[in-house]
């Protein structure tokens, strides 16, 4: 509910249809395609940045942008429209070994994301990903995103077209993956506005004219995702190793091009046009996928998302973490008097569900958040609002939601899950990240990791089971590294919180990808802190919680029949307020 006509991204709005906090696929989604770093923090859409290039030496060298779309082309023609089979499904993890998929470029390619995925977010969805991110950083348009595919779990059928194949052998190819020729003939021209051929790997194509230094023949003369790959085709001027080449019978890109007299490619012969066929081909190429999958909506990006909404332990100070992503053009300066608050309920005690009080807290810390190369085309930034609120265990946080004043005289805007309020899913168990423990050793040339995860469970619970489900899918085999479950065990060694009792767990892999759920089973219902990444063990950091900590007398909590709302009372004037009220009132937030 958006109680103000103050728009997040400067001069357009973002609809979301039907989104809900919590929405764990689409959150773990989202931050991946629009942040760009991963469950454990590692920035992999970075490595495209800018249209970087990587390869020794230099004449080798290729835009990792290419070197991803090929990735995902690649993985995706082994699909079979007759019977609906293979697709962009990873299935290019296992099939590397093929001369169809030769380079360094593609073993490179699955190795920047053989670490990212998860139960949320598969190796075949980062792929995916990891075009649209290609596309983008190269100053190519945006290519709307969906995720939900399903990894396979070995290799797919021989698909890819190769140049030494004639022209019915490519339409073929492509008829079988679900083009029309005239979409062969456009997608090819779309993926090769990227990268081009090295002499290495194709030395009948490429010729070596430097000696022993290997090189590199490109497509077109730009870097950018442009249409000079069709210009200079159209104009003669070419130098497409596809085009260009003495033996032509590996001039597959000629004769793709000209199959139907040149009609296609001069009717893409206008930047709109050709950028426009490229986002609609390219969509098609990574929503192609087994006729048993059912990708997702559209992931949008969310111009106010709340992340990291957790009870947590730090400095033996039970505190509630919670972060409000705010978007807007980076064209547009920040509000310099822009003030964002926090609310939230009591879930227990005499004040809960905003019974008379609600509590307030202001003066966050804004945190850097990275953006993707995606993000970054659409020349829109984050800022992050941060609280770190303490907090007992006798009255614990029901729901929140967030108040922003722009501090120019206009209504402030409240983000409260479209009249809902943020509702903190339980706190019969929460993940003590603080006092974790990482251990890592060598067996061999083996890099093991030992974590162990600490978990608070309600000292009054009753419980019939405490385990934490733990996964690792940093490996380039089937299925994931690792696929458990650990029962916690009671940990009196370390000093814990009041109102909580620790239980800990040991999970060791080989892998960097891991992460756990935590579970706790009471009177036959299951509570659990879900999605946890062993990076965040040991990575809260200083502490650094907002102290000024106030209450509204009225309550102002979504779905209440009260709405005004009411000035903030300072923690130190409550005695001259609530004098005559309950004695609670005269006692810390901290009790």
């Amino acid at each position: 509910m958006v109680l103000s006509s103050f728009v997040v991204v400067s001069s357009f709005i973002i609809t979301i249809s039907a989104y809900t906090w919590p929405s764990p696929q689409y959150d773990a989604l989202e931050k991946l395609l629009y942040e760009g770093s991963d469950i454990s923090g590692v920035p992999i859409a970075s490595i495209t940045r800018g249209c970087a290039t990587r390869g020794q030496p230099a004449e080798q060298k290729s835009t990792v942008a290419a070197e991803w779309l090929r990735l995902a082309y690649h993985d995706m023609a082994t699909h079979n429209i007759t019977d609906g089979t293979g697709g962009l499904d990873a299935s290019i993890f296992f099939e590397l070994n093929r001369p169809e998929n030769i380079g360094a470029g593609m073993s490179d390619s699955v190795g920047d994301f053989q670490f990212s995925a998860t139960k949320y977010i598969s190796r075949a969805d980062i792929i995916a990903m990891g075009a649209v991110w290609a596309v983008a950083s190269c100053k190519g348009p945006s290519i709307p995103y969906r995720g939900g595919r399903i990894d396979a779990k070995g290799s797919g059928r021989l698909g890819v077209p190769e140049p030494q194949q004639d022209l019915a052998s490519h339409t073929e190819s492509f008829r079988l993956q679900g083009f029309l020729s005239t979409e062969m003939i456009s997608l090819v021209a779309c993926g090769h506005t990227l990268g081009g051929v090295r002499s290495l790997h194709f030395p009948n194509i490429v010729e070596d004219k430097r000696g022993n230094v290997l090189s590199t023949s490109t497509f077109d003369t730009t870097d950018a995702f442009d249409s000079a790959v069709l210009v200079e085709y159209l104009d003669s001027s070419t130098m497409n190793p596809l085009i260009r080449v003495v033996n032509t019978t590996l001039a597959s890109d000629l004769r793709i091009f000209s199959s139907d007299g040149n009609v296609t490619m001069k009717s893409l012969n206008s930047e709109s046009a050709f950028l426009q066929a490229c986002t609609t081909l390219l969509e098609k190429m990574i929503n192609t996928v087994p006729s048993n999958v059912t990708l997702t909506d559209e992931i949008k990006l969310l111009p106010a998302k709340v992340t990291d909404a957790q009870i947590t332990v730090c400095n033996s100070q039970l505190i509630f973490q919670t972060m409000l992503r705010l978007s807007h053009l980076n064209t547009v300066s920040t509000p310099k008097n822009r003030k964002v608050k926090l609310f939230w309920c009591d879930k227990r005690g005499q004040f809960k569900d905003c019974a008379s009080i609600t509590n307030v807290a202001s003066a966050p810390e804004s945190p850097p958040v990275e953006v993707s190369p995606l993000t970054e085309s659409q020349s829109t930034t984050f800022i992050a609002y941060k609280f770190s609120v303490p907090m007992s265990a006798n009255r614990s946080v029901a729901k929140f939601w967030f108040q922003v004043d722009e501090g120019d005289g206009s209504t402030p805007t409240i983000h409260d899950n479209d009249g809902r309020g943020y509702i903190l899913p339980q706190d019969e168990i929460i993940h003590a990240s603080s006092i974790g423990t990482i251990i890592s050793d060598f067996t061999g040339d083996q890099l093991n990791h030992s974590f162990i995860f600490d978990a608070g469970i309600r000292s009054e619970s009753n419980f019939t089971r405490a385990q934490i489900h733990a996964s690792d899918y940093s490996s380039r085999g089937s299925g994931p590294l690792l696929n458990t479950t650990i029962e916690l065990q009671r940990n009196a060694t370390k000093t814990f919180v009041e109102g909580y009792d620790l239980y800990t767990a040991h999970v060791a892999t080989a892998g960097g990808g891991l992460n756990v759920d935590m579970e706790v089973i009471i009177n036959g219902v299951s509570y659990a802190v879900d999605y946890i990444s062993a990076a965040t063990i040991d990575q809260l950091g200083p502490l650094s919680t907002i102290t000024n900590i106030t209450t509204s007398s009225i309550s102002t909590a979504p779905g209440t029949n009260t709405s005004s709302p009411s000035s903030a009372v300072p923690m130190h004037l409550l005695p001259l307020v609530y004098l005559a009220a309950s004695a609670v009132l005269l006692t810390s937030l901290l009790s």
